[in-house]
């Protein structure tokens, strides 16, 4: 049974883009419809996320991090005295642009919602 399943992100996305388009109401209720498509819209949303990689952003702590650090960055961080603080800025900075990142990376989502629109009826 395994090798029938749709495995890794990628084949996700491509699978739940491709069934957002095969999603048709036929003969049932509208209101039923809606709730299917928006179900479908959402899988979608949350597989086009899963697309984000952040590997190449290094871990809080290692020197790779702070050589990442733009100037003012590290004079903020050069500041601080003890190493908890800098771990904990660190640590603040990493998920301001893991946020940042997939902000940018949810804006670049393929269908627009005059898109969507369009594929409802």
């Amino acid at each position: 049974m395994r090798p029938y399943f749709v495995k890794g992100v990628n084949h996700v996305f491509l699978w739940r883009f491709l069934q957002m388009f095969r999603t048709y109401r036929g003969q049932s209720e509208f209101v039923h419809w809606i709730g299917r498509f928006e179900i479908a819209q959402k899988r979608l949303l949350a597989s086009w996320s899963d697309l984000l990689d952040i590997s190449d952003l290094p871990e809080a702590g290692t020197q790779a991090f702070t050589a990442a650090l733009t100037d003012e960055q590290r004079l903020q961080y050069n500041a601080i005295i003890t190493d908890e603080d800098k771990l904990a800025y660190q640590q603040e900075l990493r998920e301001q642009t893991i946020a940042n990142r997939r902000t940018r990376h949810a804006g670049q989502f393929p269908l627009s919602d005059n898109l969507m629109s369009l594929i409802f009826p």
